[in-house]
């Protein structure tokens, strides 16, 4: 028998897709999504929820009240786009310059926004609460993730457990992902500046060469830091930026490389930057030159609750059938801020599979190129729906 949330979302899936190709069409950067965020709560208003707007400055949380005293719950999407430069041509390519929803967050933001008018619709049959976090700037660091928590959306009414969804053009459309305990990356970013002395290139006995000191990091790093992971662990040691010089025949004083270090656990993470910290100041002695090292801790690794894990998979086993619902043997090497809220309650992080190969809905996230097959939004509300009704009223008699 068809879920009575799936039946009902593809009966306004003209409406889910219209708020995604808006979103998309005019993209905002984080903490700057203002016209997104009017245009949410405008939404949650006709609903009659009740609307706060302006939490972590550009935020949106819409709460339900159900007949019924009893848990709550929450969902959380993330609304900003990304600093690029759209090259796609569809009729809601973004027409912001150099903004571009390149992430599907503009998809999380539509389906949210349909969930709530699903769950609005039943309240009269379920118990408890339910909260609709539309997130700032999940996109760039300082994320909109510990702000919102700061500014209380966890509280009144205190929140049990919470769900988000991710889109994927990685898996087949109408798919659903997900895995228990860690299911993405640690991570942090690195800026390191080698300082030595600078001078002719015809005179390199006069000279400490910070050129050289960056080389020996990148080739020396690469393989001690890698060798750290044990096989089948997931780790990406990777220099993103190196920045010194300015002519052929002049050795410079400095040389400058960012980075970035992800790691499957928090206390691997943690154990890989001292290990680096250790590889820089030795190069930097091993020439005598000297160094400067800053690093940022980004997103922790999301933890999955096992209990939500299995609520998640049971629902969507309703909504789309057991036979599209996965689980990830391996940890996922993505990030993202979610793993603050999971870190003071439990919940459950999963992707919704979005690729269509024959549509050309294919390219990577964060490619100009990228898109994906908004059919399968309503499917994704329906499954979010369905996940809140059961934690709503499991152990509730």
């Amino acid at each position: 028998m068809e879920n009575r949330y799936l039946r009902e979302a593809q009966k306004n899936a003209d409406q889910i897709i219209a708020h995604r190709r808006d979103f998309h069409k005019h993209a905002e950067l984080g903490f700057n999504e203002f016209r997104t965020a009017e245009r949410i709560a405008a939404y949650l208003q006709s609903l009659d929820l009740e609307v706060q707007t302006g939490i972590a400055q550009t935020g949106v949380v819409g709460l339900l009240r159900c007949v019924e005293a009893g848990k709550t719950a929450a969902l959380r999407a993330d609304i900003d786009a990304l600093p690029m430069q759209e090259k796609n041509d569809s009729s809601y390519a973004s027409v912001n310059e150099g903004v571009m929803h390149a992430c599907g967050h503009d998809g999380h933001t539509a389906m949210l926004m349909e969930t709530a008018r699903l769950l609005a619709s039943n309240a009269q049959n379920l118990r408890g609460n339910v909260k609709f976090i539309f997130q700032p700037c999940e996109d760039m660091i300082p994320s909109g993730a510990e702000p919102m928590i700061e500014e209380g959306v966890l509280k009144n009414p205190d929140v049990e457990g919470i769900f988000t969804v991710h889109v994927s053009t990685g898996h087949p459309e109408g798919t659903l992902w997900v895995k228990p305990e860690y299911i993405s990356i640690s991570s942090a970013g690195f800026k390191c500046t080698f300082a030595g002395q600078g001078g002719h290139v015809s005179s390199p006995h006069q000279v400490i060469d910070p050129i050289m000191m960056a080389g020996m990091l990148i080739t020396s790093s690469q393989t001690l830091m890698l060798k750290r992971s044990a096989p089948g662990t997931p780790m990406i040691f990777a220099f993103g930026t190196i920045h010194g010089g300015t002519a052929d025949n002049i050795v410079p004083d400095e040389v400058t490389l960012t980075g970035s270090i992800r790691t499957a656990t928090p206390q691997e993470l943690r154990e890989s930057i001292e290990a680096f910290k250790r590889i820089v100041a030795g190069i930097a002695q091993s020439v005598g030159g000297e160094y400067s090292l800053d690093i940022e801790l980004q997103n922790p690794s999301i933890y999955n609750d096992p209990d939500m894990v299995s609520l998640l998979k049971s629902a969507g086993a309703k909504v789309m059938g057991a036979d599209k619902v996965f689980e990830y043997s391996q940890i996922r090497t993505g990030g993202d801020d979610a793993a603050f809220f999971q870190q003071k309650i439990p919940g459950v992080y999963w992707v919704l599979g979005v690729q269509n190969e024959a549509k050309g809905f294919d390219k990577p996230h964060h490619n100009a190129y990228f898109d994906f097959d908004d059919a399968n939004l309503a499917l994704g509300a329906a499954v979010q729906a369905q996940a809140v009704t059961d934690f709503l009223t499991k152990d509730t008699g």
